[in-house]
């Protein structure tokens, strides 16, 4: 009876690795893609024209294909993600996506570019990054009504539908709970939360997290399985101000297993591994990046620090 459990514990646990998402958001560079440590791929980013209702043409078409022809031959999966912080206006301007979702046609057009593109590149699925829908107005409702048309579609089509939100917070309600019923998982972006109080403090510690992750699983119901913790592979300066990545940081000196460098905060590999760990037991979706192309490509790649931890579950 013993032996039996003990192959029975064996089996689930290498189930859960296997289901365990390992997602890297990736900015189109030259920099090649350690595919063996991923499980997804975020292409990113299509950006929505200024009427928000159709997409403009991906930059450097050809190089796109290049990298979705890689992925596939990987039996990996890539995601067009759509948006970002930066969608061509003033950082953190959604007035395109709240253009867009206003009105039944503008979220028709919107669909009906996004399916093209899907369909034109091969893409596996779409991940909406609309930073973000507000918890206090329409697009809240809005926002909705896409998710369900955009779900719907993608999964005739069997491919999938993600978001990234935010890590915490009331912004966090602009995300309605019928809108992530829909979603296949939410990518939630645990980083970047060293805004506030007028002194420095740590954009992404292990605290944030468990923050993240109370928020959305105990405070917002969603599912463990779909929720996916985000993970940072650059550092922070305090009070929004963005630092090297962590290549560089590891270029002038920093070690990969410490989380601070010349007032710079980052997550060195015990930080990623505890992360990690974290995912595994809580029983989440699996872990996602921004962004791969930040990584180091040798021994003390958080990549492989991530791939090592997921395999010895």
């Amino acid at each position: 009876m013993k032996t039996l459990l003990t192959v029975l514990l064996f089996i689930s646990a290498c189930c859960q690795a296997q289901d365990f998402r390992i997602i890297g958001y990736y900015m189109p560079s030259k920099d090649p893609i350690p595919l063996q440590y991923y499980t997804h791929i975020n292409y990113s980013f299509a950006i929505p024209a200024k009427t928000g209702d159709t997409l403009l043409p991906l930059r450097n078409p050809e190089h796109a294909r290049e990298v979705i022809s890689r992925v596939h031959a990987h039996n990996k999966q890539i995601f067009l993600s759509i948006g970002g912080w930066g969608i061509g206006d003033a950082g953190g301007d959604d007035t395109r996506f709240h253009k867009m979702a206003e009105t039944a046609q503008g979220r028709r057009a919107f669909l009906e570019s996004t399916l093209k593109m899907v369909s034109e590149f091969g893409f596996d699925g779409v991940d909406l990054d609309w930073e973000y829908p507000d918890e206090d107005s329409p697009s809240a409702d809005q926002y909705v009504l896409l998710v369900n048309d955009l779900a719907d579609a993608l999964h005739k089509q069997n491919k999938q539908l993600t978001a990234a939100v935010i890590s915490y917070g009331k912004k966090g309600y602009g995300i309605k709970k019928e809108a992530f019923d829909k979603m296949d998982w939410l990518n939630l972006m645990a980083y970047d939360d060293d805004y506030g109080p007028d002194y420095v403090r740590a954009h992404s510690p292990y605290s944030l997290a468990l923050k993240s992750l109370d928020y959305w699983l105990n405070e917002r119901g969603l599912p463990a399985h779909k929720a996916v913790l985000g993970l940072p592979y650059y550092s922070k300066r305090g009070m929004g101000n963005y630092g090297p990545s962590y290549k560089d940081l590891l270029k002038d000196g920093a070690s990969p297993y410490d989380d601070y460098w010349k007032g710079a905060f980052y997550n060195g590999i015990p930080t990623i591994r505890l992360k990690t760990r974290l995912a595994l037991e809580r029983g989440l979706g699996g872990v996602m990046i921004w962004e791969v192309r930040n990584d180091s490509n040798d021994e003390f790649s958080l990549g492989k620090a991530i791939y090592e931890t997921v395999q010895q579950r």
